[in-house]
C-alpha cells in the first residue's frame, strides 16, 4: 500500500498511453502532524467564529450547538474544498503533502473528496480501533502524497 506504482487504470493497449506514475503514500509521521492540525482547525475555528462573529458567550444555550455546527462547516471547507482547490487541508499544505486519485495521481474531483471526507468520519473510530491510520483516502480513491514526490 505504501508503494509507488504505475497504475495500469488509465492507460490500455488501445488507447497506446503510458501508464502513469503514481507517487507512494506520505509516511505516518507526516499524517499524523497533519491530522492532529487538521483537528485543531476546526473546533477552533468554530469558537472564533461564535464567540467573536457572533458575539455568543460559553453560558448561553445556543453556544456548543453553534460552535458545532460551525466546526462541521469549516471541517467540510478544509477538507473538501481545501481538496478540490488547493490539493490539500491546512495541515496537509503546512507539512508539505498532497492529496491525489489513486488511478493517476491528478487532482481529487468534489464528489470523491466528499466521499473521503464523510468515511473519515464514519471510519476513524473505526481505523483508530484497528490502530491502522491508512485506508480513508484509499477508500475514498484517494491518497495522501508528499508534494516532493510529485516532482518526478
Amino acid at each position: 500500500m505504501n508503494a509507488a506504482r504505475y497504475d495500469g487504470g488509465i492507460s490500455s493497449p488501445r488507447s497506446g498511453t503510458a501508464p502513469r506514475w503514481v507517487p507512494p503514500e506520505a509516511g505516518e509521521g507526516w499524517l499524523i502532524w497533519a491530522a492532529i492540525v487538521d483537528c485543531l482547525v476546526s473546533p477552533l475555528a468554530g469558537v472564533a467564529l461564535v464567540a467573536g462573529a457572533l458575539q455568543y458567550s460559553l453560558g448561553e444555550p445556543v453556544f456548543a450547538p453553534a460552535v458545532i455546527g460551525l466546526a462541521v462547516a469549516v471541517s467540510f471547507a478544509n477538507h473538501v474544498l481545501g481538496t478540490v482547490l488547493f490539493r490539500g487541508s491546512v495541515g496537509k499544505l503546512l507539512f508539505g503533502l498532497r492529496v491525489v486519485r489513486v488511478t493517476d495521481g491528478h487532482r481529487s474531483g468534489f464528489w470523491r473528496a466528499v466521499g473521503r471526507w464523510l468515511l473519515g468520519f464514519v471510519l476513524l473510530g473505526v481505523m483508530m480501533l484497528a490502530q491502522d491510520g491508512g485506508g480513508i483516502g484509499e477508500a475514498a480513491g484517494l491518497r495522501v502524497i508528499r508534494r516532493r514526490d510529485e516532482r518526478r
